[in-house]
């Protein structure tokens, strides 16, 4: 039997596992949050990084400290919060959102759907309460301060050592 060059590709291919996205488990979702709910998610995804980076490599959770997993566990928080009974306000959408598209497990967007019908609210709307009482609920500021400091810390560090940094800065100087 003859293997042709495609047949090859093909036989490569099928061997290869298949990413939860290609499998279709995944729903891509575009969405308006607030600028603030949007740093205290990406506060809540550094941290975590931070974490699985201090963890012996035989225990990095990669997954743990994405994106998408901090937007399921917020989504999947809320919808049980919010099982038996509405969610009141449902936020309404703001001049000073800011557009963001993730991928959420397409099981908890099922779930997302049947309650914003219940609810009689647009499903961003529900992703928007959900993603925004979640950061209300488990990151406390003291953490978002933290990464604030931080941040500015490391930008003194890279101005003593990189000269674009410093010239960066004495242009913006002359120019205010």
């Amino acid at each position: 039997m003859a293997f042709f060059e495609g047949d090859a590709v093909a036989a490569r291919k099928a061997d290869k596992p298949r990413s939860a996205r290609a499998r279709g488990l995944r729903t891509l979702q575009h969405q308006t949050l607030p600028p603030k709910t949007r740093y205290a998610i990406d506060t809540e995804v550094w941290f975590r990084g931070l974490v699985v980076e201090h963890q012996p490599a035989a225990r990095h959770q990669q997954r743990w400290s994405t994106k998408d997993q901090v937007h399921d566990e917020a989504i999947a928080w809320f919808l049980e919060q919010h099982a038996d009974r509405p969610f009141e306000p449902y936020p309404a959408r703001r001049a000073a959102d800011e557009d963001l598209t993730f991928w959420v497990d397409s099981r908890l967007m099922q779930r997302a759907r049947r309650m914003a019908q219940r609810d009689g609210v647009k499903v961003a709307r529900l992703i928007d309460a959900a993603l925004s009482c979640y950061v209300r609920q488990h990151l406390p500021e003291a953490l978002l301060q933290f990464r604030q400091r931080v941040q500015l810390e490391a930008y003194r560090l890279y101005q003593g050592v990189s000269p674009r940094a410093g010239r960066a800065r004495r242009a913006r100087k002359a120019g205010a």
